[in-house]
């Protein structure tokens, strides 16, 4: 049997547009995080106020903000917030990474809190790249047989000559 088409039909729009919003709002929060990962300064942040919260389970979890200073002790950064949660508030500075002078969060050098987002954001984007793949083929598809003049394979089939017929009824011998 002949592949007709890739089965992408237009009730598929709201799956691939979840699917597109989901991956590039995972990119939008990973990327920044991971190019801070990879090209920040490194330093250290004291904690200086700390919010407590609790988490799915019930245990308590707390948001800090404090102050950053780079390792070579160029520049502070005051009231600044680190990502991520702790379990009790930290009483010696955490290793973190800044974007730079300017920046308003801090980030722990822990790379799967970047990779993490990323691949769900693949994710996301995996079922819309084989709509768009197979739109694309079949579209190809339905050009060069048109091209080339050659017959749709779901279409019945036409006869050579128009005076002889298909039907078999037709061609019964009726001579007795």
């Amino acid at each position: 049997m002949t592949r007709t088409n890739s089965g992408v039909r237009w009730h598929h729009a709201i799956p691939i547009a979840v699917g597109l919003a989901f991956g590039i709002f995972a990119f939008a929060l990973a990327v920044p995080r991971l190019v801070t990962q990879l090209t920040g300064v490194e330093g250290s942040f004291r904690a200086e106020r700390c919010t407590w919260e609790e988490d799915s389970e019930g245990d308590p979890e707390a948001t800090c903000k404090g102050s950053f200073t780079a390792s070579d002790g160029s520049f502070t950064i005051r009231g600044i917030e680190i990502e991520g949660r702790f379990e009790t508030r930290p009483k010696a500075p955490v290793a973190s990474l800044v974007s730079g002078p300017s920046a308003d969060k801090a980030v722990r050098p822990d790379l799967l809190t970047s990779l993490a987002p990323m691949g769900l954001g693949l994710t996301g984007f995996a079922f819309p790249a084989w709509a768009l793949t197979s739109t694309t083929r079949d579209a190809f598809d339905r050009r060069r047989r048109r091209r080339d003049g050659t017959e749709d394979p779901t279409a019945p089939a036409a006869p050579a000559d128009p005076a002889v017929s298909t039907n078999p009824a037709d061609s019964a011998d009726v001579s007795h």
